[in-house]
């Protein structure tokens, strides 16, 4: 797989740099007017909504994944596409397109397609269309920033009436995830794309699914506006109308809840919760989002070559205190690159923070910075600087104030803010030994991050014969205890030499009206169409 593809679809999903965490030094504070939840919700019932306003704080220029892979894109796609599986609300992979399937081989699946699913305008769906969808995910110049994920698949065939068969050129566990509208997989028709001149997402070549909405309006950098139709196996949802804003100022998206303008808030800021927490009629919602904030080293780049620079600056990172302060309690400190929720189902959430912290658990030391550095090859210290995407203010204020912490040492680092697509490039650069990554798992699958960390073309040029061989073992083993197992031990192989520093796992916040509420709020529920999940408070 060409590693250039698998940067651009990875660093989409974490370059957008909007998440519910901010860094706060002071907490913040509710009042009457505003409620706020961690993680559960009132309950309500279904009933019609006529018009669902939502903000999302990133705009979209295109709304097919394949094209722009960010995570808003997913939110929009996943109401108008569909794939074969999907992920519950707690993460399982359950029926979508197919109705069922079946593993026949470490390399073959089977997938039987639900019987009377049709697209929005009513032409029923496929295998045809199946295959042909598999093809364009495939295609890296039509969809470049989902295309690796298909690089181990052979091909689609129609093996029956109503049957799909999915080869894999070798065994990989991991694949299940790839076929659903929360990864890689937007089932669409060939006759839609051509239509349109091969294009798709754009406001001329709108995305064509099966979902419970079509989209009728599209300004890029501006917003989308879908209507549900009743052709989907679904049901009909209960929001007939979805205007989707996009507004980047947070202030105007609090201003615009405040004045009834939206209903619904994507991913607030912490820097603002206490006015969305003040704002009437408005409940914040909170929930583990499976993202993880670390710092990468670019482990070809001096001095970041030399291990015990590297460890220099992992024991001057707080992580405790950028979580209690800095995050406002909204996340917990990072001891690994799998977040805890990604392994819950194997070991339960404290199973899985027991076994993760033995990955990389280095305290907060200041004297033990200094040893290290003064074994270094730069014992007095050196100069560096970092890319932060103007996006992500959160990191740049970790960032500034690791750089307080360590100009006592002699580390100077400077901290350069820059536009969102400037930041894909320090990525893994020469020019940029000292980076970061903001990264938002995407799937329920524990080795997601991990394959791409530690695999070609990763972002701190690190290699490792033993970590390389314990992810080949992963890749194949099926009893999901021994692969997680498995997983743990590359990642303690891999951060004993330190090319990443774990930071955090965070946490998403939404803000919604409070006459709605989100059923089973949770890091899936966003992922799978999610309409149906927004109640009327009883």
């Amino acid at each position: 797989m060409s590693p250039s593809v698998q940067f651009n679809r990875r660093t989409l999903l974490a370059g957008t740099g909007v998440s519910a965490l901010a860094m706060l030094i002071a907490a913040c504070g509710g009042d009457d007017n505003g409620t706020s939840s961690s993680g559960s919700s009132p309950s309500g019932s279904l009933q019609d909504i006529d018009l669902l306003t939502v903000a999302f704080p990133s705009s979209l220029s295109n709304l097919y994944p394949g094209q722009e892979a960010g995570n808003f894109n997913y939110y929009v796609a996943c109401l108008v596409g569909e794939g074969l599986v999907a992920p519950d609300g707690t993460g399982k992979l359950v029926p979508a397109l197919a109705s069922k399937w079946e593993q026949t081989s470490p390399t073959t699946y089977v997938y039987t397609l639900r019987d009377g699913a049709k697209f929005s305008d009513g032409t029923p769906l496929t295998p045809e269309d199946v295959v042909y969808s598999v093809g364009l995910s495939k295609d890296e110049e039509k969809s470049p920033n989902i295309a690796y994920y298909w690089a181990n698949v052979e091909g689609a065939e129609k093996t029956g009436d109503n049957e799909v068969t999915i080869t894999l050129a070798s065994p990989d566990v991991a694949f299940e995830w790839g076929p659903c509208a929360a990864n890689a997989l937007w089932i669409t028709s060939q006759a839609y794309v051509e239509g349109n001149g091969g294009e798709m997402g754009t406001p001329k070549a709108l995305i064509y699914g099966t979902g419970p909405y079509k989209v009728t309006k599209f300004e890029p950098d501006t917003m989308v506006e879908l209507e549900r139709v009743d052709t989907w196996w679904g049901g009909v949802p209960p929001v007939k109308t979805v205007r989707i804003e996009f507004i980047t100022e947070e202030a105007t998206r609090v201003l615009a809840r405040k004045s009834g303008d939206i209903d619904l808030a994507i991913s607030i800021s912490l820097d603002q919760l206490s006015q969305w927490e003040n704002a009437a009629d408005t409940t914040v919602l909170f929930a583990p989002d499976r993202s993880y904030a670390g710092i990468d080293f670019n482990t070809a780049v001096e001095p970041f070559d030399d291990i015990h620079v590297r460890r220099a600056i992992a024991y001057a990172c707080d992580r405790a205190t950028v979580v209690e302060k800095l995050l406002v309690g909204h996340g917990e400190p990072a001891t690994a690159l799998i977040t805890p929720d990604q392994i819950s189902s194997v070991l339960g959430l404290d199973g899985a923070r027991k076994a993760l912290k033995e990955v990389l658990d280095l305290p907060f030391d200041l004297d033990k910075a200094k040893e290290e550095l003064a074994l270094s090859k730069v014992p007095d210290g050196f100069s560096t600087k970092v890319g932060v995407s103007s996006s992500a203010p959160q990191i740049s204020q970790f960032f500034q104030s690791l750089a307080e912490t360590v100009k006592p040492l002699g580390i100077n680092i400077e901290v350069e803010e820059m536009p969102v697509e400037q930041w894909y490039d320090t990525i893994g650069s020469a020019d940029w030994g000292l980076a970061y990554m903001w990264y938002f798992n995407a799937t329920g699958d524990p080795a997601e991050m991990s394959s791409w960390f530690f695999g070609e073309g990763n972002p701190a040029s690190y290699t490792n014969d033993a970590v390389t061989e314990l992810m080949a073992q992963a890749k194949e083993e099926t009893d999901p205890a021994k692969r997680v197992e498995i997983l743990i031990e590359a990642q303690k192989t891999a951060l004993a030499d330190i090319p990443y520093i774990p930071l955090w796992w965070g946490e998403a916040a939404t803000a919604i009206n409070s006459k709605y509420t989100i059923e089973d709020f949770g890091s899936y529920s966003l992922l799978s169409p999610w309409t149906p999940r927004i109640l009327t408070v009883d």
